[in-house]
């Protein structure tokens, strides 16, 4: 029998060690579990704590409403300076209406809520937030826009009048916010105008949104303008140089701001190419800049344009050229007038009812 026992106590413990494994285990997720609850019940009291400090902490709930009150006055102004953008699209005009429908029904619906309240001794009764349901669309078309006889000013001020005597008469019931009746309306009138807050909110972020497209959209827009414009002063500044048979073009870097003129002498001839300006003789350069001058006028849309001794280091037959080009360039563009100044001789050029020509 002693050997039978010992065989079964060697037996009983291979079970137990062969148990240890899953003891340990048992007893790593009952630590586990312990420390999970402990951390339930740290998080239970911080949460109670929390609750106590909210509900008195009636100044720092008071100061956040400032705070929002602060972002949502900012946001405001930024949704009326958009407000002309938004003018321009005509297809807002529909969802402007059916806001505008929406806003009158919950008009009325409150005003019908301050009637209840008024008979009701000036306590909300309950169930009154009911009539604030969604409208169907009978509803709206039904609901005619209708211009207020009142100002802001004056309606502010109604509205004070009407707090303060709730108030008073909250003072003469002695009711208090233990009252659950008035506890229940302030959550209501809270909820409500925090409800408001984030509409307007999510508006004013899609506002943003649609402005940030359209800014994009606007760059986009301007840089074709300004490739529009350059092409058109290249064109124009190689048509100008023709008429002296000499070439040229003009090659904007708007990413370092320059402008880099490449000026060809004889417009049969490439060797003749140069983007040294400095080497140019005092007519040519004259030429060169009144070529430049008249190529970026093109894109311009001053009605007025002086020109001052232009024609200082031409020769006589550059010179010609030049105002004759001059001429033509002015005579084109009839919405525009333009004022040449020069210390030359002038009486070989035809005056006529555009040309006038006055002697100082």
């Amino acid at each position: 029998e002693v050997e039978d026992l010992k065989k079964k106590q060697s037996t009983i413990s291979q079970d137990i060690e062969s148990l240890q494994p899953e003891v340990e285990e048992l007893k790593e997720k009952l630590d586990e579990t312990a420390s999970r609850n402990v951390k339930i019940l740290d998080d239970m009291e911080k949460v109670e704590a929390k609750l106590e400090d909210i509900v008195k902490g009636q100044n720092r709930r008071q100061e956040v409403v400032d705070k929002c009150r602060v972002k949502v006055q900012e946001r405001e102004y930024a949704l009326v300076q958009q407000e002309a953008i938004v003018a321009e699209s005509k297809d807002h005009v529909a969802n402007a209406l059916l806001v505008a429908r929406k806003v009158q029904y919950k008009t009325i619906c409150q005003e019908r809520r301050l009637e209840a309240k008024e008979a009701n001794g000036g306590i909300a009764a309950v169930g009154a937030d009911d009539m604030d349901d969604e409208p169907s669309e009978q509803d709206l078309e039904s609901i005619e826009i209708v211009v207020p006889k009142y100002d802001s000013k004056k309606c502010q001020s109604r509205i004070a009048n009407r707090e303060k005597k709730i108030e008073n008469e909250k003072k003469r019931r002695n009711l208090s916010e233990a009252d659950p009746v008035v506890a229940r309306d302030k959550y209501l009138r809270a909820k409500k105008d925090l409800d408001s807050k984030m509409e307007q909110i999510e508006a004013i972020e899609q506002n943003v949104k649609m402005l940030i497209a359209d800014v994009k959209e606007r760059k986009r827009r301007w840089i074709d303008f300004r490739s529009h414009i350059a092409q058109m002063t290249n064109l124009s500044f190689d048509e100008f140089l023709q008429k002296k048979n000499s070439a040229g073009r003009v090659e904007f870097d708007h990413d370092n701001q320059q402008l880099n003129i490449i000026f060809q002498k004889d417009n049969t001839d490439e060797s003749t190419q140069t983007n040294d300006v400095k080497a140019l003789s005092g007519g040519e350069r004259s030429f060169t800049t009144l070529s430049l001058l008249l190529a970026i006028g093109e894109s311009l849309e001053t009605p007025f344009r002086v020109m001052d001794e232009f024609d200082v280091f031409l020769d006589p037959v550059a010179r010609k050229r030049a105002l004759q080009t001059l001429i033509e360039v002015s005579k084109n563009m009839e919405h525009r007038q333009f004022i040449f100044i020069t210390p030359q001789d002038l009486s070989q050029i035809p005056t006529d009812n555009k040309l006038k020509i006055f002697h100082l």
